[in-house]
């Protein structure tokens, strides 16, 4: 049975009734195509209509003015009136019932429409399947030119609309390699750029040296957006449609792995947490050097540090192991110290400018990470009190003093003992390398414009001062 058999068997399922064998449906054939279809469904949609008018008719005819037209179950339609005027009606009057005070005729007008009303229903029916067997008929005496040329109007339909989505959004054909390089320049969101004036693009660069990307993000600037905007540009480009970037090389995928939302199965009794695990296993068993791995912000439904264990875990088994392209979202900051171990994993955050009043998210990412969340601000713009606002900042202050005072997860105990001032000051100095290395790992000097050349040295300057 090819497609067209399929249509027409189902089209006939839906309008026969199998209890009775009668056709039941409507509307199965459009107006003005039949005059005899339009026909009925006028008296079917108009009938209170003609009957008002009708009536109207015969008051004006006998002087009648208290007769109206009627409807029982028993006697269908019927014309009543007082006994009184009875003198005033026609030949064409026929009685039908005769009440204490009133009387109930017909005509043979009135039984005819009533019998056209009452039969209209099957007859529309009927008469519209009748044409649909005409149009089914000429349609498989054309089939093989009408299925060639719907297939050219879909094609057509497809390309032009993708080809105005592209001149409108100022997009641009990818160009799909086998290389291990990822490359995404000015890239945006096709969905919510369209609804934000101010949107910012932001740059994707994954080579075989840096294919991992831990990103400190502060809360409700973007992150999430950067995420999803890169998965969801990396699958319309292997569709070979057009995406909104300026510059493109993008690596063949052959999965997409996301982890980005939140969310129980009560009906399993599984939480947040479980949910969240059975994804992550589902990636880690999954991915494979060719993937793409988007993981924003899990593990907050366990202690603070069964959390960061995990984090760093499944971020060296991905390292070590996957070889996956790979965004990791993350507000364990502590993590950020220990990224020198992984030699594939580069640091980004968003660019932030504070003082001590005021705090503007740039919305730009940038190859440095951060280590504020900024809670505290996201917290104030969802109106919570002020009270509570500052008691947070107060508690935020204590326990960043004791966690300062403490030592910082994953260091081997035994070497920090023995040479505690040496080793973070090694830390900090291979802290400060990575940066570098990745600074000037990400430059082209080809596409590198004088400005951004100085923006490049003051930013090594900077990193000077601190260093010394």
């Amino acid at each position: 049975m090819d497609f067209l058999d399929e249509i027409i068997d189902i089209l006939e399922r839906s309008i026969m009734d199998d209890s009775q064998n009668t056709i039941t449906a409507w509307n199965i054939i459009k107006s003005w195509y039949d005059s005899e279809v339009d026909e009925y469904r006028a008296i079917l949609q108009d009938w209170h209509i003609w009957l008002d008018e009708y009536a109207a008719s015969l008051i004006t005819e006998t002087g009648i003015t208290g007769l109206r037209i009627k409807y029982t179950k028993n006697l269908w339609y019927f014309i009543e009136f007082s006994k009184s005027q009875v003198s005033k009606i026609t030949d064409s009057f026929i009685q039908k019932q005769s009440l204490l005070q009133a009387v109930r005729y017909t005509t043979p007008e009135l039984s005819d429409y009533e019998s056209r009303l009452f039969s209209a229903s099957e007859k529309v029916s009927n008469k519209e399947y009748s044409v649909f067997l005409d149009i089914r008929n000429t349609i498989s005496l054309h089939f093989d030119n009408l299925y060639i040329l719907s297939r050219s109007i879909a094609h057509l339909d497809f390309y032009s609309n993708g080809a105005y989505i592209s001149h409108a959004g100022r997009y641009n054909t990818p160009n799909i390699i086998k290389s291990w390089t990822t490359e995404m320049f000015w890239a945006r969101h096709p969905v919510i750029e369209k609804n934000v004036w101010d949107f910012i693009s932001n740059d994707l660069k994954f080579t075989q040296d840096t294919f991992i990307h831990l990103i400190t993000w502060p809360n409700m600037w973007g992150k999430s957006t950067y995420l999803r905007q890169n998965a969801l540009n990396i699958i319309i480009s292997h569709i070979w449609y057009d995406i909104p970037i300026q510059k493109w090389n993008i690596l063949i995928t052959d999965k997409i792995f996301s982890r980005v939302w939140s969310g129980d199965n009560l009906y399993l009794w599984q939480s947040t947490f479980m949910v969240e695990m059975q994804e992550i296993a589902y990636i880690l068993r999954n991915a494979t050097n060719k993937s793409f791995i988007i993981i924003d912000e899990i593990w907050r439904g366990t202690s603070t540090y069964d959390g960061m264990s995990l984090a760093w875990s499944i971020l060296q088994y991905i390292h070590n192991q996957l070889g996956s392209q790979t965004l990791f979202s993350t507000h364990y900051h502590e993590i950020i110290d220990e990224t020198y171990k992984l030699k594939h994993v580069a640091n980004y955050s968003v660019a932030v400018w504070e003082n001590e009043e005021n705090i503007v998210f740039l919305r730009k990412l940038i190859p440095w990470w951060i280590k504020k969340s900024y809670g505290i601000e996201v917290a104030k713009l969802a109106w919570i009190p002020d009270q509570v606002l500052r008691d947070a900042k107060e508690t935020l202050i204590d326990l960043q003093k004791a966690h300062n005072s403490q030592l910082v997860m994953f260091q081997d105990s035994s070497v920090v003992e023995k040479f505690p001032s040496d080793y973070q000051h090694l830390q900090e100095e291979n802290k400060q390398f990575k940066y570098i290395e990745q600074l000037l790992s990400h430059i082209d000097i080809n596409q590198t414009t004088p400005l951004k050349a100085l923006e490049y040295v003051s930013e090594l300057k900077q990193l000077m001062k601190k260093t010394k």
